[in-house]
């Protein structure tokens, strides 16, 4: 939820008003139901994924906390080279945080942004996330010197993570590459949305590949398909953090878009597509709650919801399904 007050930086749930993404209610009365005390305090960029057992879940967050410090250009510099983790069998009772070390300090400033998704292919879950690298034994690091790369790692357990590969590295300007990249499945291939970092234009890319792992080192689509760039620029001046998610009742995507406060934004904006591979999105009707930021989404039963209206009741009564 963004970093303007000092419980911002934790993390905090919501539910939707039956089948849509337009209309939500926050959990706990708004408050926290995740606070972190380890790392540095905060917690940022939460991404939650059910497992493919369908009975577990697991939350993945940045180790950061910018409130009082006013900027990032530290945190990607000499910030936390750690993932976040929670598990959950009921979306209720999670334990953790735990701090699982997944980028050497020596070599990395920072990572962002972790998200997960199960590779068919290779039979184990792909972690992929930014980080700035630096060479080893540099006295002083100056964000201006690095940019972030996108990372990815493999994880049976998320306890324990292969040696992390570059996974798209392109400068897009001096300490400007790229972050927040998402990805889903579909029709065989898999989708993904990146922020470009570029000062010019800061909205997210689409691209798709039918191998999740190949490594783009050149320029943006010269591995992975291009689809579409700057998408959303028509209706937000910047954009990052992309959710993609599909309807539970149709054909369409949504897309949610994380309009921050730096570009003008107050969170989150909706589109939504009735083709995921064609690039053309719609801005529709919404009803977000204030300062819904870089999070996630995933679809729950009407059981898992009751359970999380009935342990964290909302800021206001819920409407009908």
């Amino acid at each position: 939820m963004g970093e303007d007050g000092p419980d911002a930086e934790q993390i905090h749930f919501a539910v939707s008003r039956g089948n849509t993404l337009s209309e939500w209610d926050m959990l706990a009365g708004g408050d926290p139901v995740l606070r972190s005390s380890v790392g540095t305090g905060g917690i940022r960029d939460p991404f939650i994924l059910r497992l493919r057992d369908g009975e577990r879940f697991v939350i993945l967050a940045t180790d950061l906390k910018v409130h009082g410090i006013g900027h990032f250009r530290t945190a990607q510099e000499h910030g936390s080279t750690a993932l976040l983790v929670w598990e959950s069998s009921d979306l209720v009772t999670w334990d953790g945080p735990r701090r699982v070390e997944v980028m050497a300090p020596e070599r990395a400033g920072n990572v962002w942004a972790p998200e997960a998704i199960w590779s068919e292919e290779a039979q184990t879950y792909a972690v992929y996330w930014a980080s700035n690298l630096y060479e080893e034994g540099v006295a002083e690091r100056r964000n201006a010197d690095s940019y972030n790369r996108m990372m990815i790692a493999t994880t049976d357990d998320f306890v324990t993570f292969s040696e992390p590969r570059v996974w798209i590295d392109v400068r897009r300007a001096a300490g400007y590459g790229t972050i927040d990249s998402t990805v889903v499945r579909h029709g065989g291939a898999y989708h993904r949305f990146t922020k470009d970092e570029r000062p010019d234009v800061m909205h997210v890319f689409h691209e798709i590949s039918p191998d999740l792992f190949r490594i783009t080192t050149e320029a943006v689509g010269s591995a992975w398909d291009l689809v579409a760039e700057r998408i959303g620029s028509d209706h937000v001046t910047h954009g990052e953090g992309p959710i993609v998610v599909p309807a539970n009742t149709d054909d369409r995507w949504f897309l949610l878009l994380d309009w921050p406060p730096y570009g003008g934004g107050t969170g989150y904006v909706l589109l939504e597509t009735d083709d995921l591979g064609s690039g053309r999105w719609t801005r529709t009707t919404q009803s977000l709650p204030p300062r819904f930021r870089h999070g996630s989404v995933i679809p729950i039963t009407d059981a898992e919801r009751q359970r999380l209206l009935a342990d964290h009741p909302p800021a206001v009564e819920p409407a009908a399904s």
